[in-house]
This record gives C-alpha cells, structure tokens and sequence, in this order.
C-alpha cells in the first residue's frame, strides 16, 4: 500500500506533468500563429511592393493604392487587405505609420 506522502508526490509530479505538457501546447500553437501570419503575408508583400517600386512618397502610395481599390485591381487589393489583417509591420518598409493606418482604412 501506499502511504499518504508517496500518494502526494506521485500526484504532484502527475500534474506537473500536465501543467507543462499544457504550456508546451500552448508555445507551439503561439509559434505556429506567428510563423503563419508571417508566411500569410510574404507573397503579399511581395506583390505590393513590386506594384509601387516606381512610387517614391507616401502620398503617391496613398494615390495608386486608392486606384487599385477604385478600378477593383483585385491581385493588388487583396494583398493590400491580406498585410493590413495579418501584419501591418511588414508595410513600414515602405511606408510611414500614418500611411499605413490610411492605407488600412481604404480596404474596409
């Protein structure tokens, strides 16, 4: 028979096991969400980037991102859509903190 001492530890060491099985599940799935955003928001990038290489200011961003969205540019515009629900860190590359709450705003 077990005593009440061994019964405690071996509980203790039972739900410690758990307890932190639980928090690895919980960093895998954070990192996994991290890595998919990450990866969601590449190609899109990729794709805006390209269409405003030849555009220098913010303002001239703002101007033919408002076109796309005008005349229903739609590999444009859901790139645009796809950075601004995912990642908008990846934009400040090109662009400035307002421009991007601007730029934001448009596909809504």
């Amino acid at each position: 028979m077990l005593n009440k001492k061994n019964i405690l530890w071996y509980s203790f060491i039972s739900v410690t096991g758990w307890l932190f099985a639980a928090y690895l599940m919980f960093m895998h799935l954070d990192s996994d969400r991290a890595f998919i955003n990450d990866k969601i928001t590449v190609n899109a990038y990729n794709i805006v980037s390209q269409s405003l290489q030849d555009k220098k200011s913010d303002q001239e961003i703002i101007e033919q991102i408002q076109f796309w969205f005008k005349n229903g540019w739609t590999a444009q515009t859901g790139s645009v859509t796809t950075i601004c629900n995912n990642d908008r860190q990846k934009f400040k590359k090109i662009l400035s903190d307002s421009a991007i709450v601007t730029i934001c705003r448009l596909h809504i």
